[in-house]
């Protein structure tokens, strides 16, 4: 049987692993189900149509799967949240459920979210990525694995950021930023490449040099983002990355953030 505190709610209808454990002032909804070994450490609140895999760590006074912030919500309509397996939520951090009957927020694997950290509705996080401290990502965005999201960041709804892309702290954004990048400011730009995160994930340094050209290309260039596009497409060798930055520019919807320009508001 699952380990739950006396002084903690769990409603009927819940499934918890037996490996399960929910200390004490937690509360945890009738349409919940929490795979093995998950650990609600106290004072935590799941509700809604909310799925955590196997190994979680729920942290004092995070709310996982409550509606979202939108007034499009539809007050009894089913939506969802899914969570994976072997992520951290620290303390404050909040992850709601879709808006439209039957959508979901989704959360993969291995993520840290750092003290207050929020996902918004219908957001789609990918695996080994982190949230620090009271970043926050609004509706619909996509974060993909290994983005490192840093501390008081606000990303726009709708917003995409690239695999291995780095934002620092304290910046806001509502455009998008391309896998292994570095941005930074008040839609202030790409300021390098994230060299430090690629060299610790194990990429090349043949890889790391070819992303060095796209950064050089497309940022430093001076050329328009198509033309600059059509001479990666042209000049550099179509490895895995250079594919990877080439679709993920293509396929943007809100605009590809520019390079860093002097005395841009940032």
């Amino acid at each position: 049987m699952p380990k739950i505190h006396p002084s903690s709610v769990v409603a009927d209808g819940a499934i918890l692993d037996d490996s399960v454990e929910v200390g004490p002032f937690c509360y945890v909804g009738p349409n919940v189900r929490i795979g093995a070994g998950t650990r609600l450490i106290g004072h935590c609140n799941i509700d809604g149509h909310t799925t955590l895999g196997t190994g979680n760590v729920i942290h004092p006074f995070s709310a996982l799967g409550q509606p979202a912030q939108d007034h499009a919500v539809e007050p009894g309509a089913a939506t969802y949240l899914e969570i994976g397996n072997d992520n951290v939520f620290r303390e404050g951090t909040t992850a709601h459920t879709g808006t439209k009957p039957g959508t979901t927020t989704v959360i993969g694997n291995h993520n840290m979210f750092m003290n207050s950290c929020h996902v918004a509705h219908n957001c789609r996080v990918g695996n080994n990525v982190i949230y620090v401290g009271c970043a926050c990502t609004a509706g619909y965005c996509e974060i993909m694995d290994n983005a490192l999201i840093s501390g008081l960041v606000g990303l726009h709804q709708f917003c995409r950021v690239g695999r291995f892309a780095i934002i620092s702290g304290g910046s806001v954004f509502s455009k998008d930023i391309p896998p292994f990048m570095m941005a930074e400011g008040r839609n202030g730009g790409v300021k390098m490449i994230n060299k430090i995160g690629l060299q610790r994930a194990g990429f090349s340094a043949e890889a790391i040099t070819v992303i060095k050209h796209i950064f050089r290309i497309y940022y430093r260039s001076g050329l328009a983002p198509s033309n600059a596009l059509a001479k990666i497409k042209e000049e550099l060798p179509q490895t895995p990355e250079v594919l990877e930055f080439i679709n993920f520019c293509e396929t943007s919807k809100r605009g590809v953030i520019s390079a860093h320009v002097e005395g841009h508001r940032n």
